[in-house]
């Protein structure tokens, strides 16, 4: 069975457990795709298993790839939450309420960093590994970037200037 016919034979089901997790028709779609994105990576192993196995295989990776975002957006709003109440001495909002805007405050050298922490997840002893470096060094990385991110943001809070491109004294 090759994967336009494994999608003929299974893209109905796979779109309702889609729809069951996600409650929102694109996050679905896209959902389905990148279970047949990952399907196609795994074209030898599917071939081997049986129609219920597939149907198992494909459902199991539709699943974790809902769960991995699901866990990326809880990080995300989490980080977020975190940054703006560090901050919340000062009475005026912050514009910048998304991810990306706080991403391009963190100086260019520790972006990688900044994202492998509070994106992936990932510890500071996984990052050191990724990177060569020590976890120490990582942990004073990201306090560098956080104490950086505070200051940017109490800066635009009252209404001083601010340039994101532009690396801060860390």
């Amino acid at each position: 069975m090759d994967i336009s016919e494994l999608y003929e034979a299974s893209q109905e089901g796979l779109f309702r457990y889609a729809m069951a997790l996600s409650h929102h028709l694109d996050r679905a779609d896209d959902l389905i795709q990148e279970t047949f994105v990952r399907a196609l990576q795994h074209a030898t192993t599917l071939e081997r298993l049986n129609r219920f196995q597939r149907e198992a295989w494909l459902k199991r990776v539709l699943r974790n790839r809902f769960l991995d975002e699901e866990r990326t957006r809880k990080r995300r709003a989490q980080l977020l939450r975190k940054l703006i109440t560090s901050t919340a001495t000062h009475t005026r909002p912050v514009d910048a309420t998304t991810y990306d805007a706080l991403l391009d405050l963190v100086p260019a050298a520790h972006r990688n960093l900044f994202e492998k922490r509070y994106l992936l997840g990932m510890s500071s002893v996984e990052i050191g590994a990724a990177l060569g470096i020590s976890a120490g060094t990582v942990r004073y990385r990201l306090h560098l970037c956080i104490q950086c991110l505070r200051t940017q943001l109490s800066q635009h809070r009252k209404g001083e200037s601010w340039d994101p491109k532009q690396p801060s004294e860390t």
